[in-house]
């Protein structure tokens, strides 16, 4: 029979006591990874409580956030979610915050991106173990074990015994249905390859995710980073509606909100001036930029004033930077050759 490594639970076990995880370690139960969240409307309310138990029995904790994304503005905004949830659950900076990854497969390229988004975010949140988990099925089809050992995979066989699936991976989930006498319900029972999971007992401190910081100026411009609502009121107590990822709003001016700040756009309602949540569209004059990459296509021109069409280049091309300049509300960025290009980031983004 495989290993009682590590269990995971969720709201479907209810809270989780101190008399569970000791019955639990009798088993070899080391680790437990505790539901946090799911896309951006789910917050699992038993967490706080089955982690702290947990700690207090000598288990290493850790967290899982439920995939709903298939865009990667939406996968920061679910990364933001879940380590928000880590946070308030007290899970600390060594606990692996992990990406259940099993509810929409895009194929390689777009899972990879989607993946990676998250990853990034959840890691500038304050959180630097992160790790996925998913299906042995889709293991194809997504970046799990490229960069040494990652990956945590289920797959249940009728009879587990004498069984090492997986050996090369984070672990195996070998079922999923594991009673354990005083606990509701049926359990997921992990494997365990190495010591990743094993980084947090008896810890209680907390990582602090980082400050939100707020635009102090008007950027006249801005796009969206991730879904972002609009409100009547500069409290946000009244939601108009909502838009996603990549939207451009031009703002009539920054309003003071307490000790941060709001945008109003023209037509009286207000949206989130929070640096993570929206982006200037075009990029400051003056900034010191050295190279920029054609999103979706190019065109160059002879003047900056860009009436005069040099030629067309293809998404993924590359720009040395000479300067950018100021035109209008708007910037242009001069090429090293002396041409001009548009200085808007959903245009040519940021190299180096």
């Amino acid at each position: 029979m495989p290993h009682f490594d590590m269990v995971d639970t969720s709201n479907n076990n209810g809270v989780m006591a101190y008399s569970n995880w000791r019955s639990m370690k009798k088993y070899g139960v080391r680790a437990m990874v505790a539901k946090l969240s799911e896309g951006t409307f789910f917050t699992d309310q038993t967490a706080k409580t089955s982690i702290r138990n947990a700690v207090k029995a000598g288990l290493h904790v850790n967290g899982y956030h439920f995939a709903r994304f298939t865009t990667t503005g939406g996968a920061k905004a679910e990364a933001q979610m879940a380590a928000r949830c880590a946070y308030n659950a007290g899970l600390g900076k060594d606990s692996v915050i992990v990406l259940d990854f099993e509810a929409t497969n895009l194929g390689w390229n777009r899972n990879a991106a989607n993946i990676k988004a998250w990853i990034s975010e959840v890691h500038r949140m304050g959180y630097p173990k992160t790790d996925v988990y998913t299906m042995g099925s889709w293991i194809n089809s997504m970046p799990l074990n490229n960069a040494g050992r990652g990956g945590w995979i289920a797959n249940y066989p009728g009879n587990p015994t004498g069984l090492n699936f997986y050996k090369s991976y984070m672990g195996w989930q070998w079922t999923s249905n594991k009673h354990f006498a005083g606990c509701y319900g049926g359990f997921d029972v992990s494997q365990m390859y190495s010591s990743y999971y094993y980084g947090s007992a008896a810890k209680t401190t907390k990582a602090k995710p980082k400050k939100a910081t707020y635009y102090q100026y008007n950027p006249k411009v801005i796009y969206s980073r991730v879904g972002i609502n609009r409100y009547k009121d500069v409290e946000f107590k009244h939601k108009v509606d909502s838009f996603p990822a990549q939207t451009v709003f031009e703002i009539a001016k920054l309003v003071k909100y307490g000790k941060i700040t709001r945008f109003q756009l023209a037509n009286g309602y207000y949206i989130t001036a929070n640096t993570d949540r929206v982006n200037r569209l075009y990029f400051v004059p003056g900034s010191k930029i050295k190279r920029v990459k054609s999103v979706r296509g190019t065109h160059r021109f002879k003047d900056v004033n860009l009436h005069h069409t040099v030629d067309w280049q293809p998404a993924g091309t590359e720009f040395d930077v000479a300067e950018v300049v100021a035109h209008g509300d708007t910037s242009r960025i001069r090429l090293a050759n002396g041409m001009y290009i548009s200085g808007n980031k959903q245009i040519n983004s940021f190299v180096k």
